[in-house]
């Protein structure tokens, strides 16, 4: 019998196939096939299902509205905990697929009939009121130097199973993905991954040792920004955003103490060339260069924007920018794919339960208080002394937030660090992918579950908007 190793799929349905022999093999499937559990109310849950098929079956559209809302509200928050999706391999609870697959059947019904004492309009009304209070999903790609290229394999996995969230940020070379993503349509993304030789995966050149002390950066930007109009093409922010519908956000420091963090998108810099943006996020100090960055003017031309401020690596100050985007965006659940180095070591998936983990957790909260107080001495004495401004960046990377509702890592070796600042042969940017596909595959069932009720409530507000238009 041939041996089951997850290691040996080459798409998702073959992982999926694995995982559900798996399961059976190991006896997982009890556990999906009982209704209870303590992190929701099954009990309550199941009496919803029903309670929906009873109002649908009666054709009971008002009442099947007031259970619809009543069981979104009540539901949708306690069926977002990894813990429902890591017991199996092959997904959750069957009773939380079924629920998911009934409430679907209610917004449909609700949508695609007639009922005395409500309009088409009241129903958009409903429809757009549940899809803000439910939020939307963002795809968040970490820094990481060669290392993010695996955010490459995250996007294809998603893209392939239908997944890829419209909201994407990105820093550092998770900047460079997240904008080849945003400005490519789902029929060029399709044909961008089918040819991975087509890529351009050369982003690296080392300065001659004399430019260096001159430059002041080890790596020739020049390099790089071939590197990113390959893969991305010329766009502003805006440009991309009417291309692909798809929000592009793209973090950047500033090198000036005074000036502010930025996230750059549609919103507030629509005018703003990605590739530059793209850069100034890699621009890691000491390695690349600050970076000017370039917008579009009202006749086209480019010209400076805020000319006298340079940019440089968005990892360091907002690797991951989350509370950024959940203001921006109304985003209520996060996917972040973790490829940086000095961060994946010590974040966990989840928090873990029992007295050890809590201890752990409190020495470690009760040390980082004092420690970045300490730190704020330090960045108070770099406005006298330059060369302390380290300290500013390593107080931000250390205060940052690097977890999501749903983490994706990269599984990192000993032997791989050797490669962080390099470019790839071709059979190791191809293997890079494959990583990125392989740790995203067990949480396919988990995002899919999160961006069910988004996917159904954007397609009945669309549905009758197109009705109610005449067209």
């Amino acid at each position: 019998m041939e041996e089951l190793d997850f290691n040996r799929a080459t798409t998702y349905q073959e992982w999926l196939s694995i995982a559900n022999q798996l399961d059976i093999k190991e006896d997982r499937i009890s556990w999906r096939k009982q209704d209870e559990s303590d992190i929701f109310h099954s009990q309550l849950l199941r009496e919803h299902i029903n309670i929906m098929r009873e109002y649908r079956s009666g054709k009971e559209g008002l009442k099947l509205i007031d259970v619809v809302q009543e069981s979104l509200s009540r539901h949708s928050w306690e069926l977002n905990s990894p813990e429902l999706y890591t017991q199996a391999h092959s997904g959750t609870k069957y009773i939380i697929s079924e629920y998911f697959q009934e409430i679907e059947d209610s917004i449909h019904f609700i949508c695609d009939n007639d009922f005395v004492g409500i309009t088409d309009n009241d129903k958009l009304k409903i429809f757009q009121e549940g899809n803000r209070i439910h939020g939307n999903t963002a795809l968040m790609l970490s820094g990481g130097a060669s290392f993010g290229i695996y955010h490459l394999g995250v996007v294809k996995a998603l893209h392939e199973q239908n997944l890829l969230p419209r909201i994407i940020a990105g820093s550092s070379m998770g900047a460079i993905v997240a904008a080849a993503a945003c400005s490519k349509t789902d029929e060029e993304l399709t044909a961008f991954f089918a040819d991975p030789k087509s890529i351009h995966r050369v982003a690296i050149k080392v300065r001659e040792p004399n430019e260096i002390v001159t430059a002041g950066s080890v790596m020739d930007p020049s390099q790089l920004i071939e590197h990113i109009e390959g893969n991305i093409g010329n766009f502003t922010f805006k440009e991309a955003f009417e291309k692909t519908g798809r929000t592009l956000n793209i973090s950047v420091s500033a090198t000036r103490k005074r000036q502010r963090p930025r996230v750059l998108n549609h919103f507030s810099t629509p005018n703003l060339l990605i590739e530059h943006s793209a850069l100034a996020s890699c621009a890691i100090p000491g390695i690349f260069p600050p970076v000017s960055l370039l917008q579009k003017n009202k006749g086209g031309e480019v010209v400076p924007y805020m000319e006298s401020e340079t940019w440089i690596d968005g990892s360091v100050h907002l690797d991951v920018p989350m509370q950024r985007i959940i203001r921006l965006h109304n985003v209520s659940r996060s996917i972040v794919s973790q490829a940086n180095p000095h961060v994946i070591p010590f974040v966990k998936e989840q928090a873990q339960q029992g007295l050890f983990p809590f201890m752990q957790e409190l020495i470690s909260s009760s040390l980082q208080v004092p420690l970045l107080k300490f730190m704020d001495l330090g960045v108070y004495l770099s406005e006298k002394m330059p060369w302390l401004s380290v300290i500013d960046k390593a107080r931000s990377m250390i205060e940052q937030e690097y977890r999501g509702d749903i983490n994706i890592y990269y599984p990192m070796t000993l032997e791989s660090v050797s490669k962080i600042v390099s470019n790839p042969t071709q059979e190791e940017f191809e293997d890079y992918i494959r990583k990125g596909e392989l740790a995203t595959w067990p949480k396919i069932a988990f995002i899919r579950d999160q961006m069910h009720l988004n996917r159904v409530l954007e397609s009945c507000i669309e549905k009758l908007q197109i009705k109610m238009s005449g067209v």
